[in-house]
């Protein structure tokens, strides 16, 4: 196939192809959002409109160096075919047993800028993102800790009611990367940056930090802190403090105190639950699953009074209830430490959503989980986790018209979160509940492009029952075929129950087997 320059724009059947800068544009210049593999594969197509391009050069131009199935392929031709408003297949054609055609015309053009469509920060109070802070000390090891110091302070200014927060998994996605906060601002909606490093040398710390205006750039406030460790927390305490103060003076000495509130006297127990969480975050498999539970157990070992750690613990013991990993004694031992976690909780909503969610989820304690995740998100509004939690909480107990709208606000919380996907499988199952199909279907397609999770079980098992309850058989089918591809173990009879809505439960599990799950 014949290359042609990256810089141009290709246009065709009422879109716009910006090749330079990676982005589809629609008729009225609003860009449409579509990831990388479905951008590539439209790209390969239109350098060869009006030509079939076989599966193979599909696959060797969009993989490139990569073994992946033709279920890849046809995920990338239907969500281009999306994009383009083409799902009937007239414009992206199949060509039967031979391969794909772009059956329009195509013209190229030099390059203009895009339409830019930023995101609004809210009128009604500070926004800012703390970015991940760069790690100054030479040793990738104490990235954890650089990575532990933005979670902190990201989650103290998010209880503060008077500050709307961006997410640190949205936040997250610019780690390693040299951002002009102008850029940041427009892509997050927000008004504030926060950026700095850390450097940890022997026995102590600095933290240099700088707030920054999105909007032009200008450097409102930076600030030097130096510790001894052992003084982290009272560390912390003085660099939200005072970002609190250079953003919103007026704010009472009460809701700083607040945002301040420690979870742990023990820095052994402290540094081990922040070990643990890439684990949790990053790794999807069962072996990243244990690695998380070893250390936070060593981490209540070293201290017993370590509710955070407990929560999360308790969170880890409801993957593997999901994900069919659990083995005997799994679910009461993930129950135990939900129930001790909310024991221990006192104010801090990091502990009670992860325990809420865990006990409703694994001990089908409804009432418990949807009081402390409730209360989770009354501590800190800004907070996406405790929305998406709390959004849970409500489907298993069949609250689908209270659920949809906690999962729409994580993810404006967090709009470049690696766990949006399971906010769109949330809201998913909500419509399911309520019976609107294409939403459902239209909120698990959502889930499995934009999801950064490898199994998406969830999202693969709403998907399966919208297509087969609107009658599309064949495509459930197919959709189960890549369930098991990407999970082979999977039983309808292993799934945990979580639904205190029987009827519901039987529905959606009698579809999965009529679908082809085996049992």
């Amino acid at each position: 196939m014949a290359e042609k320059a990256e810089e141009e724009v290709l246009h065709f059947a009422g879109v716009t192809l910006d090749l330079g800068r990676g982005s589809l544009r629609n008729a009225a210049g609003a860009e449409v959002p579509l990831a990388p593999k479905p951008f590539d594969l439209l790209r390969t197509l239109a350098r060869e409109a009006g030509r079939t391009v076989s599966k193979d050069a599909l696959l060797d131009a969009v993989w490139p160096g990569v073994t992946v199935t033709e279920d890849s392929l046809f995920q990338a031709v239907r969500d281009a075919r999306r994009a383009i408003g083409d799902e009937d297949g007239r414009v992206l054609r199949s060509i039967p047993r031979r391969g794909y055609m772009l059956d329009a015309v195509v013209n190229a053009a030099p390059a203009a800028p895009p339409v830019a469509e930023p995101l609004t920060p809210p009128e009604d109070r500070p926004s800012l993102v703390v970015l991940p802070f760069a790690n100054m000390s030479g040793d990738p090891e104490q990235d954890y800790f650089a990575d532990g110091m933005v979670e902190e302070i990201t989650s103290a200014l998010g209880r503060i009611r008077w500050f709307f927060v961006i997410a640190r998994n949205s936040a997250f996605t610019y780690k390693g990367r040299a951002m002009d906060v102008r850029q940041v601002g427009r892509e997050l909606g927000v008004r504030y940056v926060l950026e700095g490093s850390v450097r940890k040398a022997g026995g102590r710390v600095r933290i240099a930090c700088q707030l920054a205006e999105a909007e032009t750039g200008r450097q409102l406030w930076s600030e030097r802190f130096d510790a001894a460790l052992d003084d982290i927390f009272e560390l912390q305490d003085r660099v939200t403090e005072a970002v609190a103060g250079a953003l919103e003076p007026s704010l009472r000495a009460a809701e700083i105190r607040r945002a301040t509130a420690k979870p742990t006297g023990s820095l052994a127990a402290y540094d081990l639950y922040l070990r643990a969480l890439p684990h949790h975050y990053d790794g999807p498999g069962k072996r990243e699953n244990d690695a998380a539970l070893d250390l936070l157990r060593r981490a209540v070992e070293a201290d017993p009074d370590f509710a955070l750690a407990k929560g999360m613990a308790a969170i880890c013991y409801a993957a593997r209830a999901s994900r069919q990993w659990s083995e005997p004694g799994d679910a009461a031992r993930g129950v135990a430490l939900a129930r001790e976690a909310l024991a221990g909780a006192g104010d801090d909503p990091a502990t009670l959503l992860r325990a809420g969610h865990a006990i409703a989820h694994l001990g089908r304690d409804y009432e418990a989980g949807l009081a402390a995740t409730a209360r989770a998100l009354a501590l800190n509004p800004n907070s996406a986790q405790a929305a998406n939690s709390a959004g849970w909480v409500r489907n298993y107990v069949a609250d689908a018209a209270g659920a949809i709208p906690l999962f729409r606000r994580a993810a404006r919380l967090s709009p470049r979160d690696p766990e949006i996907g399971l906010m769109r499988a949330g809201e998913a199952f909500g419509h399911l509940m309520l019976g609107d199909l294409p939403a459902a279907l239209r909120c698990a397609e959502d889930s499995l492009r934009e999801g950064q999770m490898p199994l998406a079980g969830t999202a693969r098992r709403a998907l399966i029952v919208a297509l087969w309850r609107l009658g599309r058989e064949t495509e459930a089918r197919e959709a189960v075929q890549a369930y098991l591809r990407a999970e082979p173990n999977t039983r309808v009879g292993r799934m945990h129950d979580v639904w205190r809505d029987r009827g519901f439960r039987d529905a959606y599990w009698g579809d999965l087997r009529a679908a082809g799950v085996p049992e």
